[in-house]
């Protein structure tokens, strides 16, 4: 369909023309061609030289649908914005690309072994130019949106056409036939081959005054009709492009097309390829010769040529060629004409980089024996003519000051200074705008490097040089760091920390004559819990002068403060020390209500506060009224928050890890069953079945139960109605009995409030525990067990004979 639909749009420009018929579009729908459809179109569009701007503009000029010739320009845009590496011209380009880069990897290895590789970068390895010719975004396309040329010359395949309006409206739309002419109905053939389009215009239109008698070509205001002549659809002209070139071959292409858009179409020039000299011949002779660094490094196309029929280019290989890597804005190979120089060659590079060492430049050549190094002073040696395999580097300027001198530490203006001959340590100083109140006057350091680069340090007394600069100050050198240290430097943040009933327990920092009362005071004030007749301050003991280790590690004092924050008068002068933790105590008798909850077939079921620290089951039962006619003590349950020691302990119970780190983020709702006995608590209140409650418990009360459940390993796990007269085995067999994978000597059961029992063997008796409703019996299964591999059976084998063995030889010998 896409060949279909090309051959439709557009005429052969790679043969003689072809008839167009507009009424054939009518069977092709561009937005039911498939991709790979569309990808077919782009190639035919890419073979026949034409850009995207040439197709869509011949395609319409022939009757093509507008529509259809936008959807379909569109598709082919966005297979060529997104290629992906299924696309062949898209291996086939990475396919050079990866060549290219195998050619200055060999390059490289041959031609620069001798310089530092660290230095060479995969641009500075590039051409300069053959960028140009590998982006998609410049191929240098005509424009069909401008005037005609007027040195454009007419040619067979050109459409003209003439606008007739006045006494007389007409349009006529005539292609230059292969004689060089035109017919218009009524006059006869016009020549217009080789014209230039003004001089084609003056002839047709003093032809067009046999059959249009108001048309005057000499006086046109004395006349009532008027013509005029433009170029419709331009021809297509073959030329060839030869030499140094990637796709050597002969390309057709659109009349209006330069040498620019041929060597696009070739690829451009190849490694070996000139950019310098490209010439375009025309009738057996040189037109024009092409130096695309006119273009490349100053954008001007005064020498880009306008092609015609049989145009030959030839691209020659380079002459002299250098190369530039390093402080340079460009770096690459550059091609050079006879006689350009370093200047030159610096300008095509675009100049230096702000980094750059200009005062010598290094030159390394060749001469017909062996290689050669110079030594350029810049900018005097910019007139050096260089020669083909020069290669140039542009180093750095070096990574060192001057004349900088560095001054940290306790001045109010800190930073780097200027150094000048003859400053001085308290000049410096000085510029600072001087020491901050919290120097260290006892000492500062010079950080100093020698000549040899070795690193030294100069201690001085920072009160001598301000107090006696004459006698005592020091002159600077260039690279010195002047280090003067606060007096907060040298000691260990001091701070003071409270704990305890507090609102904001915090560490402060230490303060001057810092009383209690100001850190609780910092720290939010007293808790309600807060016992404030017992403040308790323990302070580090430092030892002093003693030498030898002593027994007390604290030292503790203990302060009554009012509500006001007020103390007594003999403790009003005490003061805080660095590093004294306060410690505020809670009341003894201080508790916060704590509540239980009691659930089912009670008369008041709820949440309630404990009233004592030893309240028990029993009186809580009481407190919500007693049971209802519906309740089942002996199945009552006791549900308890676990602390989170209980929770570490569950390591030990064999659960997984990850359990128990999910059990920690829980641990405020993780909740354990507490086996209990209610009937028997509420008969004996206080004996040891009538537990004491803790925050959290919850106790549920259920409704008289009537089935036991059977879990784990048997054949159908069920609710099974609850008989007295049924016994454990009853229950599993009422199950479906055990599956063979069943432990059913380790078969337990858990009751309704929470206890647990198991089959019990003693001698050759076997006693199951009793069943009672709510119940739930479990029968585990088997541990897994692991068949031994052919290798361990081997290995146990071989030592089995080999014990036996020893045992033989130990008996024989006895």
């Amino acid at each position: 369909m896409a060949g279909l639909l090309l051959a439709l749009m557009v005429n052969d420009i790679t043969a003689q023309q072809r008839s167009f018929n507009p009424a054939d579009l009518r069977n092709v729908n561009v937005s039911e061609m498939s991709e790979a459809e569309v990808r077919e179109a782009d190639r035919e569009i890419r073979d026949r030289g034409l850009s995207l701007e040439e197709f869509e503009s011949l395609a319409v000029q022939q009757g093509a649908s507008r529509t259809q010739v936008n959807q379909l320009v569109q598709r082919i845009r966005s297979i060529r914005a997104f290629q992906d590496e299924d696309d062949p011209e898209f291996r086939r380009d990475q396919q050079r690309r990866q060549s290219e880069t195998r050619m200055i990897e060999n390059l490289t290895d041959m031609t620069f072994m001798d310089f530092e590789a660290d230095s060479l970068t995969p641009d500075s390895l590039r051409i300069f130019g053959m960028d140009l010719f590998e982006q998609v975004s410049v191929n240098f396309e005509p424009s069909f949106n401008v005037p005609t040329p007027r040195d454009y010359s007419l040619g067979a395949g050109d459409q003209l056409v003439i606008d007739v309006w006045g006494a007389a409206e007409q349009t006529y739309r005539l292609v230059v036939s292969a004689e060089g002419n035109i017919r218009i109905p009524n006059l006869g053939p016009i020549h217009v081959n080789g014209m230039q389009i003004d001089e084609a215009e003056e002839r047709i239109i003093n032809r067009l005054t046999d059959i249009y008698s108001g048309i005057n070509p000499n006086n046109p205001d004395q006349g009532n009709t008027y013509a005029q002549v433009s170029l419709g659809n331009v021809r297509s002209i073959k030329v060839t492009v030869i030499g140094n070139v990637k796709q050597p071959g002969t390309y057709t292409v659109s009349s209006l097309s330069t040498a620019f858009n041929a060597l696009y179409a070739s690829g451009g020039p190849t490694r070996r390829g000139s950019f310098r000299s490209v010439q375009v011949i025309r009738d057996n002779e040189v037109y024009a010769e092409l130096d695309l660094y006119d273009f490349l490094v100053h954008g001007t196309q005064e020498s880009n040529v306008r092609l015609r029929d049989q145009d030959v280019i030839k691209v020659d290989p380079y002459q002299n060629r250098v190369h530039v890597w390093g402080e340079l804005k460009r770096v690459g190979f550059f091609e050079l004409l006879d006689g350009e120089t370093l200047d030159d060659l610096i300008t095509f590079a675009a100049g230096f980089t702000e980094n750059a060492y200009t005062r010598s430049l290094r030159l390394d050549g060749t001469t017909p024996s062996m290689r050669r190094v110079n030594t350029i002073f810049y900018p005097e040696g910019g007139d050096t003519e260089l020669r083909s395999g020069d290669k140039l580097r542009v180093g750095k300027i070096i990574d060192r000051y001057e004349n900088r001198i560095d001054l940290v530490g306790a001045v109010f203006r800190p930073g780097v200074y200027e150094y000048e001959p003859g400053i001085t340590l308290y000049d410096l100083i000085e510029k600072a705008d001087g020491l901050k109140e919290d120097a260290f006057m006892g000492r500062g350091v010079i950080e100093r490097i020698r000549e040899n680069r070795e690193p030294e340090a100069l201690g001085f007394n920072l009160q001598q040089v301000m107090d006696d600069p004459a006698r005592y100050d020091i002159e600077l050198r260039p690279d010195d760091v002047v280090r003067i240290s606060s007096i907060f430097d040298l000691q260990e943040e001091q701070t003071v920390r409270i704990r305890g009933s507090v609102n904001n327990p915090r560490t402060l920092q230490f303060r001057e004559n810092m009383t209690i009362e100001d850190v609780i005071f910092r720290a939010g004030g007293f808790r309600d819990e807060a016992a404030a007749y017992r403040v308790e301050v323990a302070r580090r003991v430092t030892g002093g002068e003693e030498r030898v280790m002593g027994d007390r590690i604290a030292e503790n004092f203990r302060f009554e403060v009012d509500e006001h924050l007020g103390f007594r008068d003999e403790d009003a002068d005490f003061r805080l020390q660095p590093f004294d933790q306060i410690y505020v105590r809670a009341k003894p008798n201080y508790q916060e209500q704590q509540t239980v909850r009691i659930e089912g077939e009670v008369q008041f079921p709820g949440e309630y506060v404990l009233s004592t620290r030893n309240m028990t089951i029993s009186e809580l039962v009481e407190m919500a009224g007693g049971f209802s006619d519906y309740a089942y003590p002996r199945g009552a349950s006791l549900e308890r928050i676990l602390e989170i020691s209980a929770v570490e302990q569950l390591d030990f119970l064999g659960a997984q890890a990850a359990e128990i780190e999910q059990q920690r983020q829980q641990v405020d709702t993780l909740t354990t069953p507490v086996g209990i006995r209610l009937a028997e608590a509420m008969e004996r209140p206080s004996s040891q079945y009538d537990l004491i409650l803790e925050e959290g418990d919850v106790l549920t009360v259920p409704k008289q139960l009537q089935t036991v459940r059977v879990e784990g390993e048997v054949l159908a796990p069920t609710s099974i109605r609850y008989d007295s007269r049924r016994s454990f085995r009853d229950y599993v067999d009422a199950a479906g009995g055990t599956t063979e994978e069943a432990r059913g000597r380790r078969a337990y059961i858990v009751y309704a409030n929470g206890e647990v029992d198991r089959t019990k063997r003693f001698l050759f008796f076997r006693r199951t525990p009793d069943v009672e409703p709510g119940a739930t019996i479990v029968v585990p299964r088997k541990p897994d067990r692991r068949e031994m591999t052919a290798q361990e059976r081997v290995a146990l084998a071989s030592s089995i004979a080999s014990t036996a063995l020893i045992l033989v030889n130990i008996l024989d010998r006895i």
